[in-house]
């Protein structure tokens, strides 16, 4: 159910090139500075995305199925029930991962130590959202919590030392230096990086064992795609009061869940109201 923003719009103009998303307009709304969705949004749209993918296999099928008759009789019958065979696939990981998020057990596939990873069909999440009128914010927020939740079913506790913070340079600082304090304190290394290529060296650089990123959902995502087969990540969305890449700030007990996720123990961070009104 995709549920309808009533959206202000508030003109910010203090704005550098390089310190804010490329297609923003200036313009502030609600999605803009909390995309909050909960994960039925990413699970709907990708279900849908199954639903018409079959059809669309089904009419490819019965378009091609003449000139597959001329080569053989039973050829049509053959390709008709591969594609089923293909679509069945993809429906049950579908379940399997439903099944995953709701019991909080891992039901996910795997090829050794390589899983089924629902990033694949991304794209195509993103351009049946556009059409729906889900923006790619809200949609990249319920992806986050869906590969979060599919994270925490088969998570193994890590060392400190072996766990990487990543956190963005637009963050408001007393937040940011709360995190960063707290950090030293639990000898986790946290860096304080400016977009995905330092993050990606990083991470080469540190071999960590498990990831947590604290970004937009734009980047958030982006990250998941390009380690999600090899280490855990856990993202933390900002939120953005002011607009894209500025003085943003984050729900910190959602940042404390996540380092409580990979340590397999409570912590706390003292902090400042992370998420104001």
């Amino acid at each position: 159910m995709i549920q309808n923003h009533t959206k202000s719009f508030i003109r910010i103009r203090d704005r550098k090139l390089g310190d804010e998303w490329n297609d923003w307009k200036g313009n502030l709304n609600t999605d803009e500075t909390d995309a909050t969705a909960g994960k039925r949004i990413f699970l709907g749209v990708i279900l849908l995305s199954i639903i018409l993918t079959g059809g669309a296999a089904y009419f490819i099928w019965y378009l091609i199925g003449p000139r597959l008759y001329q080569f053989h009789p039973n050829l049509p019958v053959i390709v008709g029930y591969l594609f089923f065979f293909l679509w069945i696939l993809l429906s049950g990981w579908f379940l399997l991962m439903v099944l995953s998020i709701v019991t909080e057990k891992d039901f996910l596939i795997r090829w050794g130590q390589r899983e089924f990873s629902v990033t694949f069909l991304i794209p195509l999440a993103w351009k049946l959202g556009a059409q729906l009128g889900i923006s790619r914010d809200r949609l990249g927020n319920s992806f986050v919590k869906v590969s979060n939740a599919l994270i925490r079913t088969h998570v193994k506790n890590v060392q400190p030392e072996k766990l990487l913070i990543l956190l963005p340079r637009c963050m408001q600082k007393q937040i940011r230096d709360c995190i960063t304090d707290f950090s030293k304190r639990m000898h986790i290394p946290v860096f304080i990086v400016p977009g995905g290529e330092m993050a990606r060296q990083l991470i080469r650089e540190n071999h960590p064992a498990a990831i947590i990123g604290v970004a937009c959902e734009r980047d958030l995502v982006s990250g998941i795609k390009d380690v999600i087969d090899s280490i855990p990540v856990i993202g933390v969305p900002n939120i953005r009061p002011e607009g894209p890449c500025k003085n943003t700030v984050i729900d910190i007990h959602e940042f404390e869940r996540a380092v409580q996720t990979f340590l397999g123990r409570e912590v706390h961070v003292s902090s400042p109201n992370p998420r104001p009104v």
